[in-house]
């Protein structure tokens, strides 16, 4: 019996969890058999991105603008959209995962919409170094695709200081002369010395 109060948290989670997937399916079954286009993500998880996204990127933190302010909500609904039907259902699964995820680990026992600023970094930052590899995984996609869409906002990049170009990958005309060959520099290890 002591064993079971012991796993009881993890047995919780699997229960959660196991709900969340079937309710993702569900959605994913109406919204196709509706006909009507829906939105890439529900109200609910919008929610849960705008206090992620405020939690990771604060406003008044070493670059004034917030995560919601730098419009990661839109961003994540756009990228939820261009992301294969198939797996969707996964990337609105891991929202509720972040939302339930203080309800079974803590620190206070509340969706993660309804904690304050101070328990939500505490939630992420728990995630971030838990021992349970599902709770970190799910810390790493949600910071990437949110990191993603805040350093793809223009204020975001002029406060750091990068010059934003559509085409990186493109070589400069203006940089040379037409005709004149293209100058390739052996790559440098450090001042001074080639490799």
């Amino acid at each position: 019996m002591s064993e079971l109060v012991a796993h009881l948290p993890v047995v919780c989670l699997v229960i959660a969890l196991a709900a969340l997937a079937a309710a993702a399916v569900g959605l994913a079954r109406r919204a196709s058999a509706s006909g009507v286009p829906a939105r890439a993500l529900s109200v609910r998880e919008r929610a849960i991105v705008a206090a992620a996204a405020d939690a990771l990127f604060p406003a008044g933190g070493p670059i004034p603008l917030s995560g919601t302010e730098a419009g990661l909500v839109e961003y994540m609904e756009r990228y939820v959209a261009r992301t294969p039907r198939p797996l969707r259902p996964y990337m609105r699964l891991l929202l509720h995962f972040v939302e339930l995820s203080p309800c079974v680990f803590g620190p206070r026992r509340a969706r993660f919409t309804r904690l304050a600023q101070a328990d939500r970094i505490a939630v992420l930052a728990s995630m971030s170094q838990s021992c349970i590899y599902l709770r970190r995984v799910t810390f790493l996609s949600l910071r990437t695709m949110l990191s993603m869409g805040y350093l793809a906002n223009e204020k975001v990049a002029r406060a750091i200081g990068v010059a934003c170009c559509p085409t990186p990958f493109e070589r400069r005309a203006a940089a040379r002369a037409p005709g004149e060959p293209v100058a390739v520099k052996p790559p440098s290890l450090a001042p001074g010395v080639t490799a």
